[in-house]
């Protein structure tokens, strides 16, 4: 699902981090963890500052919620974590929530750089992240797909649109690829 955020602003050029964003993941978790105790969670960030600034969120509400501390035992294998995309691979849990960070910044300015996803081979990133959920992944952004253009954008950007769009409206976008695009027999069995 998607949890869009409009107030949330991207720290471009300083402290690289989404204040407003971080504390709602935060809080966020608290919520997870007093309706749902039984179902683990991870948070998941685009990049070490986010993943830091959500870090710092917690650490002020555990202080007033010392029941918590349970959920965070690292000797629990399905503790809760927090971690970046370039660490989360190989750690699975009921639920993920994932914090983009990026996207208008406090002039309103939308930039299209979402550090790894813009990268060769960022798609494949941001599967490894979206994947990492075993029953619902919640995405938190301060910008909708619609923002990202549809055509002539990094495999990563098209994919981030295309889960965005996803999480917002349970529907798959339009993809304008025929069978004929299939490069082997699998991809049409897929495909049919």
């Amino acid at each position: 699902s998607f949890v869009h955020l409009p107030e949330g602003v991207y720290d471009r050029g300083r402290s690289r981090t989404n204040r407003i964003e971080a504390a709602e993941v935060a809080r966020r978790v608290v919520q997870h963890y007093q309706e749902h105790p039984g179902l683990s969670l991870g948070v998941g960030t685009f990049n070490t500052e986010q993943q830091r600034a959500i870090d710092d969120e917690l650490a002020l509400l555990r202080e007033t919620n010392p029941q918590l501390d349970q959920f965070f035992d690292r000797t629990n294998p399905e503790h809760c974590f927090v971690k970046n995309i370039e660490t989360i691979q190989g750690d699975e849990r009921d639920v993920i929530f994932v914090s983009v960070g990026y996207g208008f910044d406090e002039d309103h300015h939308f930039s299209q750089n979402f550090g790894p996803i813009n990268k060769l081979g960022g798609e494949r990133r941001l599967n490894v992240l979206m994947t990492r959920a075993r029953i619902e992944c919640v995405i938190f952004a301060n910008f909708q797909a619609e923002m990202i253009p549809a055509d002539g954008t990094a495999k990563g950007l098209s994919a981030l649109r295309a889960f965005l769009q996803y999480a917002a409206t349970r529907t798959f976008p339009v993809t304008t690829r025929t069978m004929e695009d299939a490069e082997s027999p699998f991809e049409d069995t897929v495909g049919e």
